[in-house]
């Protein structure tokens, strides 16, 4: 045997790692039922999302006043154009023209991008959908193997555990992103103009958020068994609940730092929190930087879980 072929049969353990991380991405493939809650909880937003965009709920245009039994402000529109046709004088028709034009871009431009961006970007996607798409992969890279009792198979491998750890979270980020920016551009391109807007404005923030939420529920699938009921809990709780509540205790959740970064790339549009002094945004920087040293950190974390850990359930 040649000495090149000697060279190609050695074992090699970044050959091993590589070999790790495909191996780990096609078992991400297969679906389990947190995966098909996401897919359903996508399906029942995308619905939504159709329905409000077919009736022109992103703009105000059918905002009532008086509230409940005034007319339309799209009726009201119409009423001022009418009142146009009255033989006024020059003056005064060119000042009902730029009344009207005001009116109209309040009543169906202006509006739509923030409305779209605060209940289905910030409220909904945000703080709901994208952590838990998140974790219906991260808690599953690790966890999955516990629960069946064939982490052994893993461990056994000629790779150090911190690097097993490593190319299982390489191996579920495409997953992650895969839903979290396809389901953002699905929502955002049935909600019309506005929504494609949205979605160049806001992608980046999905982006890293995924990021840190992935290395969180990773190293939950690494420290703690049933992670996926630990993770709901957390996400329900911590991001959708307390995140949206007044003070600096939503600090401590990602989609604060996630949302923030929006309010960033759309303030040239008028978009930021309501009250900004209850709110109390940090900059986009800042913000930033939480999130990728989040990220950072909790992948060391979670490296130094996994390799002192015993896993004693496994056999």
């Amino acid at each position: 045997m040649s000495s090149e072929s000697l060279v190609d049969s050695a074992p090699s353990p970044w050959r091993a790692w590589t070999n790790l991380v495909l191996l780990s991405l096609r078992r991400q493939a297969r679906a389990h039922w947190l995966v098909w809650v996401s897919v359903g909880l996508l399906a029942l937003s995308a619905f939504i999302v159709h329905i409000n965009t077919s009736r022109g709920r992103w703009t105000m245009g059918h905002f009532r006043s008086p509230r409940r039994s005034g007319i339309t402000f799209e009726q009201r529109l119409v009423q001022v154009k009418l009142a146009g046709q009255v033989p006024w004088s020059p003056e005064a028709r060119g000042v009902h023209f730029a009344t009207t034009a005001a009116w109209a871009t309040v009543t169906h431009i202006t509006s739509a991008l923030p409305r779209f961006s605060n209940w289905i970007v910030f409220f909904l996607f945000a703080t709901f959908l994208l952590p838990l798409w998140t974790l219906s992969f991260a808690t599953e890279a690790l966890g999955r193997e516990r629960e069946a009792q064939t982490l052994i198979w893993t461990l056994v491998r000629p790779i150090p555990r911190p690097a097993i750890y490593l190319a299982k979270y390489l191996a579920l980020l495409p997953w992650c992103l895969a839903f979290n920016l396809g389901g953002l551009f699905l929502l955002c391109w049935l909600g019309g103009e506005p929504g494609r807007t949205a979605f160049t404005l806001y992608w980046p923030a999905a982006l890293w958020g995924t990021l840190a939420f992935a290395a969180l529920f990773h190293l939950m699938g690494a420290s703690l068994r049933r992670a996926g009921i630990v993770a709901l809990l957390y996400a329900f709780f911590l991001e959708t609940v307390a995140g949206n509540l007044p003070g600096n205790f939503k600090r401590l959740s990602i989609s604060f730092y996630m949302r923030c970064l929006m309010f960033e790339h759309g303030q040239d549009y008028g978009i930021g929190p309501e009250r900004p002094w209850i709110y109390l945004p940090v900059s986009d920087t800042t913000a930033w930087l939480v999130l990728a040293g989040a990220t950072a950190a909790l992948l060391v974390a979670g490296m130094v879980v996994f390799s002192r850990s015993e896993y004693l359930d496994v056999r």
